[in-house]
């Protein structure tokens, strides 16, 4: 037998429905009162004198008000009776929104008692805020046809019900992008893990057998570092971010397994800003650069040659860069945004989605040859500034 499932809290079922409502009454309210003002104007009634704007803007707000109110209460009581009971409405809530966790019938005699009730009681205020501010003769207030303040209030509903719709859908079309992105970016992220981990994991287990009889001290250093580098990496696939320090002890890790390999011909030079070690990234983000940097720049070379990673501020900026003084496999022109189109391998093209993706285009990743050097480029708002979207 399945748990019953946890009913929301009004905070979370109703409020920021409710709050979204009345953040656009005001607005709402300036477009009925230049309305009905103009349909003043255009056509006058006679020996009546004009109302004027205020009182218009007044008779919004007041019909607004009396709308909410009838409307939230009713509503909260059937979204929390729907939400425990049907499977299908929370589903429908999940995929289209607030206006599909009642089913449609239910959802139309709602909003026809909510205009049942409301009318007559905006009617209401608004003939006595005629009354009290003697705006109309009391015999003119008398004539006011609840009928023609029925058909107003309710073209206001209408509408403002229609717009609304609209504006919840492309809010869920929205979230459905968003969500979409951040599981592409962490199905990239796990196919890079897939690619990269078994092709190292291969060339160090190889080492260390190599290892194990002539060289057992530096064997067991090597094994430290390989439990250290998969316990880190476990840990990052299953995180949204990490700390940057997080991310420099892993590259840490997988550099002291290349150096046991290459021996002498790798030689590391790491420079982070102890200030920046707390904040935090996209996990994965640094490896793929050291590795392409080892791959394609340095251990083509007989001699090898040195790596720099360096991480510091500039300005409101985190920036990482990878340095090696290999061959060249890098862009030779000057340096772009899009490292998409400058990679010369996957791993770069995943790091640069999962930047757009949490990062939009405040982030960048740029590629570029320096003399006899090859120099990858990551720039990251600092979290302080721009916070990672939610995962």
């Amino acid at each position: 037998m399945s748990a019953t499932p946890h009913v929301p809290h009004w905070r979370v079922l109703l409020w920021p429905h409710l709050r979204r409502l009345l953040s656009i009454q005001p607005l709402w309210a300036l477009v009925f009162a230049t309305f009905f003002k103009a349909l003043e104007v255009a056509n006058p009634l006679p020996g009546a004198p004009p109302l004027s704007f205020v009182h218009y803007l007044a008779a919004n707000l007041m019909g607004a008000a009396a709308t909410l109110t009838m409307a939230a209460p009713l509503w909260y009581v059937l979204a929390r009776h729907h939400w425990h009971r049907s499977e299908a409405a929370r589903q429908r809530h999940e995929r289209d929104g607030v206006y599909a966790l009642l089913p449609r019938p239910l959802m139309a005699a709602l909003a026809l008692t909510v205009y049942l009730l409301s009318a007559p009681l905006s009617y209401g205020l608004w003939t006595l805020y005629l009354n009290a501010t003697g705006a109309w003769p009391g015999h003119r207030t008398q004539q006011a046809s609840l009928l023609i303040g029925m058909i107003f209030h309710g073209f206001s509903m209408l509408v403002i019900f229609l717009v609304d719709v609209i504006r919840v859908k492309a809010m869920v079309l929205q979230l459905r992008a968003e969500r979409t992105q951040r599981l592409h970016a962490q199905a990239q992220l796990q196919r890079l893990q897939a690619q990269l981990h078994p092709h190292m994991l291969f060339n160090t287990l190889a080492n260390l057998h190599a290892l194990i009889d002539t060289q057992p001290a530096a064997a067991q250093d090597m094994l430290a570092h390989l439990i250290d580098y998969l316990r880190a990496t476990l840990n990052a696939s299953q995180a949204s971010e990490v700390t940057l320090q997080q991310e420099m002890a892993q590259a840490r890790d997988y550099l002291a397994l290349m150096q046991v390999r290459m021996g002498a011909r790798l030689q590391v030079d790491m420079d982070v800003d102890p200030a920046l070690h707390a904040e935090r990234l996209p996990p994965m983000l640094v490896q793929p650069l050291i590795e392409n940097a080892i791959k394609h720049g340095l251990d083509p070379l007989p001699q090898g040659g040195t790596l720099r990673v360096r991480a510091h501020r500039d300005e409101a900026m985190l920036v990482i860069e990878v340095r090696d003084s290999g061959s060249d496999w890098g862009p030779s022109d000057t340096p772009t945004p899009d490292a998409a189109h400058a990679s010369p391998g996957f791993g770069l093209h995943c790091i640069a989605e999962r930047l757009t993706t949490a990062y939009g285009t405040a982030a960048s990743l740029r590629l570029s040859r320096n003399g006899d050097h090859t120099l990858a480029t990551l720039r990251l708002p600092l979290q302080a500034a721009a916070p990672l979207h939610p995962a």
